[in-house]
């Protein structure tokens, strides 16, 4: 019995001891009020220790206290919001570390395609663009290239839906164009016309004629004669884009492919006030590239705020495998002897990249093709050797095909595996078109998540959006099923390959504010951070995988400042 009492005892001063805290039995001096506090969580924090924490409380911007309600309560005033997360999830804001975040947004006030998964319903889609305009160009995008043989529509079908209009589509694979009959005339694109460097001209085997079907370079030839989106047009269509990113719970980015217009964007945004996110911005060089890209690279340093700074380049190794221009090292299946190409040769390539290295530029990569990974890696280690070990943190996307010699390289020489997740399980464009081109050893080798973070190699998220969803819970998702997302096919892209909740929840929060420099100032829920927050309606970590990429976004915030809250969250 004395036990028991003395136990009871003991708790009562512990009682007694917490209440008398200074600050815990009195309300706050106003500079002590927070203006947000999270209670009763699932916050997971993704600190060094990827702890838990059931509060956190916001003040002017930052993160002013992580713990127990308890600890977290007596900062609360009369003006503090509190969100009581009952039994929902918060976490950093996410990263998305390569997304086309004003194209997109521009793509959806043009003719979008996206999620369409029959030819009729594309052809429906581009006859009823075609209704609401007088003008004679119809530009859109996001077709879905494994409906159509080869990957290669025709203009014909173009002709019909919208008669006598000059109509050009880009594919969702961000690498061919699909055109009408009008546009190559308007463009003076005919049989004897050569394909452009790093560009093909599909051609009708019977007749010789150009098919519609453009690749890479080519399709340039036609957008050469489109008339330029307005400045006002590029900007509503980049304001669009970032409402998409804020409404998932992107607080940060990489704009993975920028020109000058893009450029004067996102500086207009940013001095308005209006930008929802932290942006870095790649400038193009090379294949895709402005003409100008010296007076762009120059013109960086306009741009250096706490929101925004253009301190990348983008350079694009190779094409795609969907069209064959993607680099190998052993031939395409389909064309004997073929390799694909490298987009410049690799003294270029390692000039051009120790040039940026040395700079303190940070490159961004495009490498589909394991030849196009192992040319990128071999830039990447010219430029050490020539300027020695920097901390630009260099990364590399897509990587649908690495050979197993290259996985290593990335740790060893500090470079980023920037995966698309979303599109590492057997889908149309593996099944119907990779499978033929490469064979089924290749394929099952795709999307090597797991080997590079086996290796040690750094793993960051990306969507490619509008090529793929914006949504980082449906990557996640991919990434630790390896399997159809809708739950249709039960196929699996070489299970040895998934990857745990962890590992994605980490590649879109702190490894992705580690590649955007600013992993001291956000990427984790700790004191004295950025107050970079998203809540989700679910605990990740109690949703079965499957169901990831249904989870919906409540809220997020950027310092501290909601810029996205859905109408019916609690």
């Amino acid at each position: 019995m004395q036990s028991r009492n003395a136990l009871r005892d003991l708790a009562l001063a512990t009682l007694i001891l917490v209440v008398s805290v200074p600050g815990c039995g009195r309300k706050p001096a106003p500079a002590e009020v927070a203006d947000t506090i999270f209670i009763n969580g699932g916050i997971y924090t993704v600190d060094a220790k990827r702890s838990w924490a059931e509060a956190a409380a916001v003040r002017d911007g930052r993160i002013v206290a992580v713990g127990r309600n308890e600890e977290v309560l007596p900062l609360k005033g009369d003006t503090t919001r509190v969100v009581d997360l009952a039994g929902r999830m918060a976490l950093p804001g996410f990263h998305d570390a390569h997304v086309h975040v004003a194209s997109a947004g521009l793509e959806e006030m043009q003719c979008p395609l996206n999620d369409l998964r029959t030819v009729e319903a594309i052809l429906d889609a581009v006859a009823a663009c075609a209704s609401r305009t007088e003008d004679e160009w119809i530009v859109g995008g996001g077709w879905d290239l494994s409906l159509f043989e080869n990957s290669s529509p025709r203009k014909e079908l173009l002709d019909q839906a919208a008669p006598g209009r000059a109509v050009i589509l880009s594919g969702a694979d961000g690498h061919s164009g699909w055109v009408s009959s009008r546009a190559l005339e308007l463009a003076g694109i005919t049989a004897k016309t050569p394909n452009p460097e790093n560009g093909i001209i599909e051609h009708d085997s019977r007749t010789g004629e150009p098919s519609g079907t453009l690749r890479e370079t080519a399709t340039g030839l036609v957008m050469d004669k489109v008339p330029e989106p307005s400045a006002e047009m590029r900007l509503a269509g980049l304001k669009r884009g970032l409402e998409r990113v804020s409404e998932v719970g992107i607080t940060s980015f990489i704009e993975a492919s920028v020109g000058e217009a893009d450029l004067e964007a996102f500086k207009t945004v940013a001095e308005s006030g209006e930008l929802p996110a932290r942006v870095r911005l790649s400038m193009t060089y090379g294949m895709f590239g402005s003409e100008d890209f010296d007076k762009l690279l120059v013109r960086r340093t306009e741009i250096d705020g706490p929101l925004l700074k253009a301190d990348a380049i983008k350079i694009f190794i190779d094409g795609v495998l969907e069209g064959e221009t993607a680099a190998l090292l052993s031939p395409y299946l389909t064309r004997p002897g073929y390799l694909g190409s490298i987009t410049m040769p690799a003294a270029d390539l390692n000039a051009a990249v120790t040039r940026f290295d040395g700079m303190g530029l940070q490159v961004h990569m495009h490498a589909i093709g394991d030849a196009a990974v192992r040319a990128g890696l071999d830039a990447f280690s010219a430029a050490r050797a020539k300027n020695g070990v920097k901390d630009n943190r260099h990364h590399m996307s897509h990587l649908q095909l690495i050979d197993p010699a290259d996985i290593p390289r990335f740790k060893e020489l500090g470079v980023a595996a920037n995966f698309q997740s979303f599109w590492a399980w057997p889908d149309d464009y593996i099944l119907k078109l990779n499978m033929p081109q490469v064979g089924p050893e290749r394929v099952n080798r795709m999307y090597p998540i797991a080997s590079v973070q086996r290796s040690g190699g750094r793993i960051v998220g990306g969507s490619d959006w509008s090529v793929s969803t914006v949504n980082p819970l449906a990557a996640m998702e991919v990434a630790i099923t390896r399997q159809d997302p809708d739950n249709v096919r039960a196929d699996v892209l070489n299970e040895s390959e998934r990857v745990d909740l962890a590992t994605m929840i980490a590649a879109y929060t702190i490894e992705g504010a580690w590649l955007m420099h600013h992993e001291k100032e956000t990427g984790s829920i700790e004191t004295g951070k950025a107050a970079d927050i998203v809540v989700l309606d679910k605990d990740l970590f109690k949703v079965p995988p499957a169901e990831l990429d249904a989870v919906r976004v409540d809220l997020t915030m950027l310092d501290g400042k909601p810029v996205y809250e859905r109408s019916d969250a609690p």
